[in-house]
């Protein structure tokens, strides 16, 4: 379940394949809490059995290939590790705790003591009766702080910058209500770690294996899925591609470049679905510089300027992309989240088939190359069905029969990208 060292076995191609995609599919309904609908070979996913270790150290390979992959992945492999742990019993977790205390002796990667260190102390400390027979109380407090031990504050660094754990002379003090916590981020640091080790360029490697590399191009296209079409936009050439953006994106892009500011959750949606779409963070950067240096004419609160608070956006941006605080993998939001927030004198965004008023939607449309018998129908449409009308709207601006129904903005850019690359 922790996966220190792999496995020493051999496995038929179409058995590793099926191992990572049964693996895959569970990561993906366990990070939407659909679990109950998995149908696939449950027995590929029990704890320390070949399959399991098989699938795991396959995706934890194809993971090394990019930041991009590493990072989807390993937030969903967290996942899995801390699900696994709120259902085991008392006997498991001492197993557990025995497996990794004898697996932590041998594990040697790089300048990797302090892990190799933390896992020990980690382990012999909650082994001991008196400790482990109080954290298997069914009613431990989640608070508690009855027992403690103290590990290397390297081994914790995600705890550490979310000050989530206490700090005493260079060690992070680890109570026993947190052993999940620490066990996660022990879990978290040691791959981080290994992949930091390696250092080398992993892809020229697999793709020099045509097995592994078919296995890494399906993982990739699994793991990516809208990302795949990832476009090229640009700062420069941003105005030109807005024509592909959905409606609610469009009307963003205008208003920034008609007010040079957004308000924090218009910034804040805008930026994910650009990152999602291609922008890289170097130009994401240069775009928001280029807005926000200009004189606004602002009314939704938003008064900052590029030129007084440059660390803070850099940050913020930094901050989208999963590179700063705590690297949180952020997704663009869909459909369903955007018609929830209504628009006001704070906030520009929303759905403008679904939250705006008829003539406010009007006056959007007007500058999209529509008949006026469609417009009248995005305008009676929208309101009961927002995606449809959103649908019908990118089928007559993309002049096609395709029909479609919109649950995102960036499947309906991914969409609009397909149509292009078709014609």
């Amino acid at each position: 379940m922790f996966y220190i060292h792999h496995p020493k076995c051999r496995a038929p191609l179409h058995i590793v394949e099926d191992c990572v995609f049964t693996r895959l599919r569970y990561l993906k309904l366990l990070y939407e809490d659909k679990t109950d609908d998995f149908d696939g070979k449950f027995e590929y996913l029990f704890e320390n059995s070949i399959h399991d270790n098989v699938g795991h150290f396959t995706l934890r390979l194809i993971a090394s290939t990019s930041l991009e992959l590493r990072r989807f992945w390993l937030i969903r492999e967290r996942k899995l590790l801390r699900h696994r742990l709120d259902h085991l019993l008392p006997r498991q977790i001492h197993r557990l705790f025995r497996k990794i205390l004898r697996d932590a002796k041998t594990y040697e990667y790089g300048s990797s003591l302090y892990i190799k260190n933390a896992l020990i102390i980690f382990s012999t400390s909650f082994l001991q009766p008196q400790v482990f027979a109080h954290i298997a109380e069914k009613e431990h407090d989640n608070a508690c702080k009855l027992y403690s031990c103290k590990i290397y504050f390297q081994s914790v660094p995600d705890l550490i910058r979310e000050r989530k754990i206490d700090l005493n002379n260079g060690y992070a003090i680890v109570s026993c209500s947190m052993w999940k916590i620490v066990l996660e981020s022990l879990f978290n640091t040691m791959i981080e770690h290994e992949y930091k080790y390696l250092n080398i360029d992993m892809k020229n490697i697999i793709e020099m294996d045509p097995r592994l590399n078919l296995i890494h191009k399906k993982v990739r296209a699994q793991l990516l899925e809208e990302e795949n079409f990832r476009g090229t936009i640009t700062a420069t050439n941003i105005d030109i591609e807005s024509k592909k953006f959905p409606l609610c994106m469009q009307h963003l892009h205008r208003v920034l470049r008609d007010r040079h500011r957004l308000s924090h959750y218009a910034r804040f949606y805008y930026s994910l679905f650009l990152k999602e779409c291609g922008m890289e963070l170097e130009s994401a950067i240069h775009y928001w510089r280029n807005e926000y240096s200009k004189p606004h004419s602002c009314s939704s609160g938003c008064t900052h300027d590029w030129q007084t608070s440059e660390k803070k956006f850099v940050y913020s941006i930094r901050h989208f992309y999963g590179l700063e605080g705590g690297r949180k993998n952020y997704r663009a939001p869909k459909c369903e989240m955007i018609q929830r927030v209504i628009p006001g004198p704070r906030y520009e965004g929303g759905c403008p088939f679904k939250n705006f008023e008829p003539t406010a939607l009007a006056h959007l449309l007007n500058d999209c190359s529509i008949t006026d018998d469609i417009k009248d129908q995005l305008i009676k449409l929208g309101k009961n069905h927002p995606e449809k009308a959103c649908g019908l709207f990118c089928k007559n601006v993309n002049n096609t029969d395709k029909e479609f129904i919109i649950c995102s903005p960036v499947q309906y850019y991914s969409n609009t990208i397909n149509l292009s690359n078709q014609r």
